[in-house]
């Protein structure tokens, strides 16, 4: 094939024949291995620059430009990794995360990981710590002062101290005898070096002290400072100052030092020293005069005046005075003992009974009736036997006259019984006072107006004294008990008032207020109780409790008095004006019937006590509040020939027997002290005082 002519004639020849003629065919030629390929030194003058600026623009299309700001700002700044390039103050780096490393003369050298996001540009601050700086103090020829800094001890001067950290510091040097020195010192750091020097102020004065007699030793708080004549550095501040030589007495002063001021005491003049007398007596605690000046009570010591012969004289209350002449030299020491001889006086002392014991002073003098011979001072003097009280008494005999003495022993029970309060008071100080009852007759006579059946004459002997509530429990004294507590109105008329007697209490809450009373002062309660139910009683207990019908009508007729009492006045009817709260006129709106012509001021209640108190020394026993006692109720099974002991009433019953007239009595028969009630349901007119048996 001709590829000049033919290829060109292509298309003329399209439709004929085509001559083919064979051709020597070569084989490709393959290179061997290992063999390089040359290329020549044109084609790399194109490609390499070619390359790099691809490159560059690649780095510079895919960097992020970066600004780390480092304080201080001539710090170095080292970042890891090839591709990265710095313009100006900021480098260009492709995202990722390199090593960074800061570091600057005098600052602990930082080394960071570097996070580059793809944000394009990006900020990063740091800030280098500047190394600690060490300071040189100096105190010049002052060697070892402490120095403190910031409050903690670095060393004794001189001494440089090492690493403190950068800025105020406060520095205190303190020395004996000098002066603490303190100032603020500004550290630069930088693991440079500072130094300090300082002069310490002395802080004594020269003290110069000259004494007559020289050569007398010279003592500053106690501690030696020299021999007169005697110049003594003395630090600054109080001190005591004290001069002595022997034969002499000691000089003393306070001083007052103040640093640098330099002092002189040079008119010390010594004083012979007294003479000293331990003096003691016989008996001892006698008075002591010398030369007529009161100097004490034996055993004593006396300081006397040297070279001259004193007066000492002693005095003790029946005792003869003694004198003694004392003649010592400078410094001496004597001991001096002086017996007194008594001064007696008569004593008769008379004791019964006549076979006790005699003691003076706690000694046995004999039995019975003594004539004693006792010093003229005061003596105890006692009588003891056996069954009786010890007794004691302060006497202080006379040589004029023969003093005698009267002594009369109490027996254990008269004792006891003296000893007996009259009156006590409760926890929450409700006064009780005392009955010491005996035999009476309880009850009302058949013929007497008004009486009722149930007022059997009874003779009771009440043998166990008792202590009973001068005043009727108030609704303040129940409401520390139970705090809802309300005594309610009746038709507008208030019962609630604080000093108001309580009412609308059954008998088992007025129980259980005695027992609640007892265990405020700790002692037995009376009443036996299952939760809020009284299921009985302990008549030994010496808590508190409701008086027993007996008590209460034998202290409402009977005590102090020769003839029982009718009504709480007196025999007759009407009451006297203003004499107990009793059912009046103003109370005609509420009940039935009054007592005409009387007004006692109180439709309903009145405040305990707001009445005179009856012959007994009891308020409100007739009027205001009835009462709840301790009995059940029954009608009397006795005769009024034999007398039934202490009566606690029926064992077990329905209803308790109520005593005394109300705000809501009139009547004839209510208002006798023998009226008898009873009942289980709280009730408007009802309340209660207390009792206890006496210990």
């Amino acid at each position: 094939m001709d590829l000049k002519g033919d290829n060109l004639g292509l298309g003329a020849a399209a439709g004929r024949d085509e001559i083919v003629r064979p051709v020597n065919f070569e084989p490709h030629r393959q290179h061997k291995a290992g063999a390089r390929i040359a290329i020549a030194p044109r084609t790399w003058l194109i490609a390499v620059p070619f390359a790099v600026v691809a490159l560059i623009a690649w780095f510079m299309f895919a960097a992020r430009a970066v600004y780390i700001e480092v304080s201080p700002e001539d710090s170095d700044v080292g970042i890891d990794g090839v591709l990265k390039l710095r313009l100006g103050d900021r480098f260009l780096l492709l995202p990722g995360e390199y090593a960074l490393v800061l570091s600057a003369e005098g600052y602990r050298p930082l080394t960071e990981a570097l996070p580059i996001g793809d944000a394009p540009d990006q900020h990063f601050t740091y800030e280098l710590q500047r190394l600690p700086g060490h300071l040189a103090v100096d105190t010049g020829p002052v060697m070892g002062a402490e120095v403190f800094v910031d409050g903690k001890s670095r060393g004794k001067t001189p001494v440089t101290i090492r690493d403190l950290a950068h800025g105020r510091h406060q520095v205190r040097i303190t020395a004996d005898r000098y002066a603490p020195h303190e100032e603020s010192v500004e550290m630069e750091g930088l693991d440079k070096s500072q130094s300090l020097k300082v002069t310490l102020a002395p802080a004594w004065a020269d003290v110069t002290l000259k004494s007559e007699p020289a050569g007398a030793e010279v003592l500053v708080d106690d501690q030696p400072a020299g021999v007169t004549p005697v110049t003594a550095p003395i630090i600054e501040g109080t001190h005591s100052v004290r001069v002595r030589s022997p034969g002499y007495k000691d000089w003393q002063k306070e001083l007052r030092v103040a640093a640098g001021e330099p002092q002189s005491l040079e008119d010390i003049r010594l004083e012979l020293a007294e003479a000293v007398v331990f003096l003691s007596s016989e008996p001892s605690a006698a008075s002591v005069t010398v030369d007529g000046e009161y100097r004490g009570l034996t055993p004593l010591e006396l300081a006397l005046t040297p070279g001259r012969t004193s007066t000492v004289r002693l005095f003790k209350q029946g005792y003869k005075g003694a004198v003694r002449e004392i003649s010592a030299k400078p410094r001496d020491s004597l001991r001096v003992a002086v017996p007194m001889q008594p001064e007696l006086a008569t004593v008769e002392v008379t004791v019964e009974p006549a076979d006790a014991s005699i003691f003076v002073d706690g000694v046995l003098k004999g039995i019975g009736r003594q004539m004693l011979q006792l010093p003229a001072r005061k003596h105890q003097i006692a009588a003891r036997k056996d069954g009786y009280v010890d007794y004691q008494i302060a006497v202080t005999p006379h040589t004029d006259f023969t003093q005698q003495v009267k002594i009369k022993l109490q027996s254990q029970q008269q004792a006891r019984q003296a000893a007996i309060k009259s009156a006590i008071r409760t926890a929450q100080g409700q006064e009780l006072k005392l009955f010491r009852p005996g035999t009476f007759t309880l009850g009302a006579s058949r013929r007497e107006p008004g009486r009722r059946a149930n007022e059997t004459l009874l003779t009771v002997r009440l043998t166990r004294p008792f202590y009973l509530g001068l005043k009727e429990v108030s609704n303040a004294e129940f409401r520390k008990f139970s705090s809802a507590h309300t005594s309610g109105r009746v038709q507008g008329q208030n019962l609630d008032g604080e000093k108001h007697p309580v009412v609308m209490v059954t008998w088992e809450q007025a129980a259980r207020y005695c027992n609640w009373l007892s265990q405020a002062e700790s002692l037995k309660p009376f009443y036996r109780a299952e939760g809020e139910q009284v299921v009985g009683f302990d008549a030994s207990a010496n808590g508190y409790r409701l008086p027993t019908e007996a008590e209460w009508e034998w202290a409402a007729r009977v005590a102090e008095g020769s003839a029982p009492l009718k009504f709480p006045w007196g025999a007759e009817m009407p009451p006297p004006a203003k004499s107990g709260n009793y059912a009046d006129e103003t109370a005609a709106g509420i009940i039935g019937k009054v007592v005409n012509k009387y007004d006692d001021g109180f439709v309903v209640t009145a405040p305990t006590g707001s009445f005179p108190a009856g012959r007994s020394g009891l308020f409100d026993m007739g009027g205001n509040a009835a009462e709840w006692v301790h009995d059940f109720y029954g009608i009397y099974s006795g005769s009024a020939d034999t007398a039934i002991a202490d009566p606690l009433g029926p064992e077990r019953g329905e209803f308790h027997v109520i005593r005394g007239s109300s705000w809501a009595h009139g009547g004839v028969s209510e208002l006798r002290l023998s009226y008898r009630d009873y009942g289980k349901q709280a009730r408007q007119d009802v309340g209660f005082r207390i009792a206890r048996f006496l210990d």
